[in-house]
């Protein structure tokens, strides 16, 4: 869903869209499928092209356990502060700073997003919010399934440690095929 930024009030616009509102739902239909979802974001002019946008997105997104397979909903509780600027010229030899990787990028610092025009599209922002909240191994957490293989290591003080005694060969004395030669 495309926000027209010109209607925009001076004292700025919030926004509260859910599955019932439905703005976004066939966007979000492939991360969350028909979880129930509560997006809330304000947008407040900061001039007259630039624009500071808060918010977050509360949901549950439907995946595998990565330690014991079973099927579970992850909660997603992801919150957003962005400025948004209209989308600059990158020539092929411009440059711009931004965070190297997503693990620089420390939770509450603002990061910009570019708009095309006068419309900032809002739905695929929430998707990659969503998209980038969603952890590598997602593990199902202990209350919903006590019997994944997370929480049942025998020593959790010392994790996961391979103790198996290997076989060592004595090495054999470089000397030791002089022993066996005869000179005459």
């Amino acid at each position: 869903m495309k926000i027209n930024l010109a209607e925009i009030p001076e004292d700025g616009l919030t926004y509260v869209w859910n599955n019932q509102t439905g703005e976004v739902n066939a966007i979000l239909s492939d991360l969350i499928g028909k979880e129930a979802y509560t997006a809330e974001f304000t947008i407040r002019p900061l001039n007259s092209k630039d624009f500071d946008m808060t918010g977050k997105i509360i949901t549950k997104e439907p995946c595998q356990c990565s330690r014991c397979g079973n099927d579970m909903k992850l909660p997603i509780d992801a919150k957003f502060h962005e400025i948004l600027i209209p989308q600059q010229d990158q020539p092929r030899n411009g440059k711009y700073a931004k965070v190297n990787h997503l693990s620089d990028l420390h939770e509450g610092d603002i990061d910009f997003c570019e708009y095309d025009g006068q419309h900032f599209d809002m739905g695929e922002y929430l998707h990659e919010v969503i998209a980038l909240a969603t952890p590598f191994n997602p593990v199902c957490p202990k209350e919903d399934n006590p019997n994944c293989s997370i929480y049942t290591n025998p020593e959790p003080e010392q994790g996961l440690i391979y103790n198996e005694e290997m076989p060592v060969e004595k090495p054999e004395s470089p000397f030791a095929a002089l022993k066996n030669l005869k000179l005459n």
